[in-house]
C-alpha cells in the first residue's frame, strides 16, 4: 500500500508524554501483516487491538513514532480516546471504500447468471 489512506483527528482527552499532553493523531488502516506482527510479538489476544493501534498510529502529537508503543497506549490511553480511535479507524475504512468505488477499474460484474453466462456459438467442428 504505497498510497496509504489515513485519517487525522484529535483525541478527546489525550496522552501525557514527556510532560506534555498529546492529542493530534493520524491513523492508517491496519493490514493483516500488522496483526501477524502483533501476535508474533507475544501480545495477548485481549491486547491485540491496542497493539495494532500502536502500529497504525502514524502520529500521536509530538511523540516520536518509535515511542508510540503498545506499552505506552496500555499505560496512558483512556477508554474515551480508545473509542475515538475505533471511530477514526472506521473513517479510514470508509475513505478507502469511497476511493475504490470511485475508481473506474473496480467495476466487476455481479455473480448473477446474466453477467457470467457465456454465449455459445455454433461450430462446424466435430465435438471431441
Amino acid at each position: 500500500m504505497s498510497d496509504k489512506i489515513t485519517c487525522t483527528g484529535a483525541l478527546p482527552v489525550g496522552i501525557m508524554y514527556d510532560g506534555k499532553l498529546h492529542q493530534r493523531v493520524e491513523l492508517r488502516l491496519a493490514t493483516v501483516g500488522d496483526e501477524i506482527a502483533v501476535l508474533e510479538d507475544g501480545v495477548s489476544d485481549a491486547g491485540v487491538p491496542v497493539a495494532v493501534f500502536a502500529r497504525t498510529l502514524l502520529t500521536l502529537g509530538d511523540i516520536p513514532a518509535d515511542n508510540i508503543t503498545y506499552e505506552l497506549l496500555c499505560d496512558t490511553l483512556v477508554s474515551e480516546d480508545y473509542g475515538y480511535l475505533i471511530k477514526l479507524r472506521d473513517e479510514v475504512k470508509k475513505k478507502l471504500k469511497s476511493v475504490s468505488s470511485a475508481s473506474p477499474n473496480t467495476d466487476t460484474p455481479s455473480s448473477g447468471s446474466d453477467a457470467t453466462a457465456l454465449t455459445k456459438t455454433k461450430s462446424d467442428a466435430p465435438a471431441l
